[in-house]
């Protein structure tokens, strides 16, 4: 069918569809943002321990759980419809989200070991619905423009999951009176919120597939070799590269927004101060999203997506100038951030649907390419907002002792603080902006 004869998605469809993103954030960010924060400053797990417990089991669950839904989904899909895999992850996921911040009493080592168990089971429930929900749209008839449309809803839904995690979810904590009952409460919430999400997501999804078709071709003969040669594909290698880089950044500055607010700036209700950030990067993300389209279709992918790092790099240097300029400049900036965030993500998801639906070798693959797309989002996530700055923080002398008990920190600590928060998500954006101009592609 002539791509100007191709059906368009309705408005309720495509709406449906994007709110399956809100379930799909808040599992990102909630423990991007809180987690670590939750064991150093609430727990007094060290940040190095605490950061290692967070990391391995994400570790695993993008290598191993990611890439085994995106593989299984991809042989089941004519018998198993991929949206359905939005059902299990609307029975998984309340289970993982309360068993997480439902951590009992013990040693920092016991802690840490619980953590890390319930977290793998955590990313095993987060896969079974984040890959199959993203390679949806690749399996979608849909032209290069129609997948960027849709894409732009997913993002305006990522916005409103990224406003329920970064804001409304630490301030219902608060509310409810921090401390361990306050995340917990937190928890039972998300996990009614998700489930609800899942459900209108997988609606919406097959909304879409009756609409305009699905390639569901099967994958009885899929093998590691084969894998392999598609994902060597050089316009998917340098997207995964940047993307990398970019989402490392995102993940320190996300884990670091806490503690910079509670001691960098000496604002000791952070929970409730994080939200404002959050909800002005929100803003920054849902006004900019027809921009982009818009200018994506002018200029091409490579060069908004260029752009759009640009910006994103520039707002972490501007978070870090707000060490002396407090609250405000913090809150300016962030509106900056959400405009950059908003560009490199929605097209990152939506090239990556170009990829596989050109047919190249990424043809027929839609579930593999999501798989290891989705896998590096947590991956990379987890090893900047865990591993990385949990290390930094440990280097430069935080105290997770002092934390725990509403202490101050030394100026070595405030520093490493600067550095994971603004600093080197700055140093990752600007490279990330180089290699893609490069050797990116539209």
């Amino acid at each position: 069918m002539a791509e100007s004869t191709k059906p368009a998605l309705s408005l309720p469809t495509q709406i449906a569809y994007g709110a399956g993103q809100v379930a799909g954030q808040v599992f990102r960010d909630v423990p991007s943002l809180l987690l670590l924060f939750f064991m150093t400053s609430v727990l007094g797990v060290s940040p190095a321990l605490a950061g290692s417990a967070i990391f391995l089991p994400k570790l695993i669950g993008g290598v191993v759980f990611d890439v085994s839904v995106g593989v299984v989904s991809d042989r089941l899909q004519t018998r198993f419809a991929r949206r359905h895999w939005l059902l299990i992850g609307a029975l998984a996921a309340p289970a993982a989200m309360i068993a997480l911040f439902h951590v009992p009493v013990g040693s920092q080592a016991a802690i840490a070991g619980y953590v890390a168990i319930a977290f793998a089971l955590y990313m095993a429930a987060f896969a079974s619905f984040s890959v199959t929900y993203l390679a949806i749209a690749g399996d979608l008839l849909l032209t290069p423009h129609q997948r960027t449309v849709l894409m732009a809803w997913r993002l305006a839904f990522t916005a409103l999951g990224v406003l329920v995690a970064g804001a409304i979810a630490p301030a219902y904590a608060a509310a409810s009176g921090g401390g361990r009952p306050g995340y917990q409460a937190m928890a039972m919430m998300l996990a009614a919120l998700c489930t609800v999400s899942l459900l209108i997501g997988w609606w919406g999804a097959g909304q879409a597939e009756r609409t305009v078709g699905s390639n569901a071709a099967p994958q009885e003969k899929l093998t590691l070799s084969m894998a392999l040669i598609a994902l060597a594909d050089r316009r998917f290698s340098v997207l995964a590269l940047v993307t990398l880089l970019q989402l490392v950044a995102a993940g320190m500055a996300y884990a670091g927004l806490m503690y910079f607010i509670t001691y960098n700036l000496g604002i000791a209700d952070a929970l409730n101060r994080v939200g404002p950030a959050v909800l002005i990067s929100c803003l920054g993300i849902t006004i900019a999203q027809p921009f982009w389209v818009r200018l994506a279709a002018r200029i091409g992918k490579k060069r908004a997506y260029v752009a759009a790092a640009l910006i994103h790099a520039t707002a972490h240097l501007g978070w870090a100038a707000a060490s002396w300029g407090g609250l405000p400049l913090l809150y300016g900036f962030a509106l900056v951030l959400g405009i950059g965030n908003s560009g490199w993500a929605m097209l990152g998801f939506s090239m990556v649907g170009d990829i596989v639906s050109d047919g190249g070798n990424g043809e027929g693959k839609s579930g593999l390419y999501s798989a290891v797309y989705i896998a590096l989002d947590k991956i990379a996530f987890a090893l900047g907002g865990a591993l990385i700055i949990g290390l930094i923080l440990s280097a430069f002398g935080f105290d997770a002792a002092a934390a725990a008990h509403g202490q101050p920190q030394p100026a070595s600590a405030l520093t490493g603080i600067l550095i994971a928060f603004a600093l080197a998500p700055a140093a990752c954006n600007f490279t990330a902006a180089a290699v893609f101009a490069r050797w990116g592609e539209n």
